[in-house]
């Protein structure tokens, strides 16, 4: 009797980790492929004024897609689904960070389709965002990064300074 009950919980044990090991490797396929194609896409951030006033800073948000072929990426936690998540560092000349006081979600894993944006080939898709609706910014300087690659896939190279004026 107590060998049936040792086989039997090393039995659940056993099928319990296989069936979390296979969930696993398939939401990790899912998003490496999202994240592959993310992954030759370029992105570029402007702001078109380096000094702002605390109501109102514009940051234009650009995915460029040099390839011949179509390319997609995930918007969760990109400009492209605005004023959800918080997917910009931005930090003052003394290393506080700006408050965030936009909405944070829960998301189901994989992205299903409707999370995807797909960019034509030789082609670009641009949106603006008002960083000051989802972002406490005081009259100071501040560095602006953008660090929700890991949803999206997409990659930024460059970092934007600008000035609350007032």
């Amino acid at each position: 009797m107590k060998i049936r009950i040792f086989l039997a919980a090393i039995t659940i044990c056993l099928f319990s980790f296989g069936c979390k090991s296979r969930k696993q490797l398939s939401q990790e396929g899912a998003s490496n492929a999202s994240q592959n194609s993310a992954g030759k896409l370029i992105v570029h951030m402007t702001m078109k004024e380096k000094f702002v006033s605390s109501g109102s800073a514009l940051l234009s948000f650009t995915v460029i897609n040099n390839t011949n072929r179509d390319l997609r990426f995930c918007k969760w936690e990109t400009p492209f689904e605005p004023r959800i998540g918080k997917y910009f560092e931005i930090i003052d000349g003394n290393g506080n960070e700006a408050v965030f006081k936009g909405a944070m979600a829960r998301r189901v894993m994989p992205p299903p389709a409707s999370a995807y944006i797909t960019v034509a080939a030789k082609s670009k898709v641009t949106t603006e965002i008002n960083l000051a609706t989802n972002y406490v910014l005081a009259k100071t300087k501040y560095k602006l990064t953008y660090v929700g690659s890991g949803v999206s896939g997409l990659q930024v190279k460059n970092t934007i300074s600008f000035s609350v004026a007032n």
